[in-house]
């Protein structure tokens, strides 16, 4: 489904829906609104509406990331144009490597996020406590060059976490020692009263040299200051504004799967918020 057939589709939905959302309004109110008549639906169109729009929204979104990642063509290293670039290689080394917090890792970049389960009346979810990363340019390798890399501001939410620790009031096991060290450290309260456990899940990702990366992002040439350190790289991969920066450990398969594996949301969106706008106009006496 392209832009154009998309627009199109939203039209002609906005243009139907209203029509049939006053020939059923008496099946709306008796079905859907028993009990809420009084606001002639208006609560439940906006909540449509916005459901809608969100689904729309997001897995448009989606859908040009997975054409970004079919269309792009993978540049090898030893060619490497300015501009945006697709490529695939293994972290080759950094000038100085940076410690996981968690693992003790040497590695180019670390992510630590903290969380605790929290209950409130009926409802319980996951809260973040505490989230901290780290980085530092490195060289990525294919058999024809390397590419200097720096991955601040990159989208790294498609690299597999690596390890996940969790402690709970009962039948748990503690925190590693290290992990305790890091919550005192950044003020992290690991315990509940009396020194008892709370629960607790504390991840950490991080990526190591040799690991296998598939990144999209800007190429630019290398400047003075990073010539220092980048042994013969072609050029630097880093973010540019209004661009595309992303670092995934998976393959390019795995995130055309993920990505366009809900198309169908697309027209689910257009439909709810159109359904929607119906029954607001409708309640405003519009039709």
């Amino acid at each position: 489904m392209n832009i154009e057939a998309v627009i199109w589709t939203i039209v002609f939905l906005l243009s139907i829906i209203p029509g049939l959302c006053v020939k059923s309004n008496h099946v709306i109110s008796n079905l859907i609104l028993s009990g809420n008549n009084n606001d002639n639906g208006l609560g439940f169109g906006a909540l449509l509406l916005i459901v809608g729009l969100s689904l729309f929204y997001n897995s448009l979104k989606n859908l040009k990331q997975k054409r970004l990642f079919e269309n792009l063509p993978t540049s090898k290293m030893r060619s490497v144009a300015m501009g945006l670039v697709e490529l695939k290689g293994r972290i080759e080394a950094a000038e100085s490597m940076i410690k996981d917090p968690f693992d003790d890792k040497d590695c180019v970049y670390w992510s630590v996020n903290i969380e605790e389960y929290v209950k409130r009346g009926k409802s319980h979810k996951w809260v973040t406590r505490h989230e901290a990363n780290d980085s530092v340019p490195f060289l990525f390798s294919d058999d024809t060059g390397s590419a200097l890399v720096d991955s601040r501001k990159a989208d790294i939410k498609n690299v597999r976490r690596d390890n996940q620790y969790e402690s709970a009031p009962f039948f748990s096991e503690e925190l590693p020692v290290k992990i305790k060290q890091y919550c005192v450290q950044h003020g992290v309260k690991y315990t509940g009263w009396l020194g008892g456990k709370r629960k607790m899940r504390c991840r950490t990702t991080y990526l190591e040299p040799d690991d296998q990366l598939y990144i999209i992002g800007s190429a630019r040439p290398i400047t003075e200051k990073e010539s220092v350190y980048s042994k013969g790289a072609k050029a630097t991969i880093d973010y540019k504004k209004g661009g595309h920066f992303l670092i995934s450990d998976k393959s390019e398969k795995e995130l055309i799967d993920a990505y366009g594996g809900q198309s169908w949301l697309v027209p689910l969106g257009i439909i709810l918020s159109a359904l929607g706008l119906g029954i607001i106009l409708n309640a405003f006496g519009a039709f």
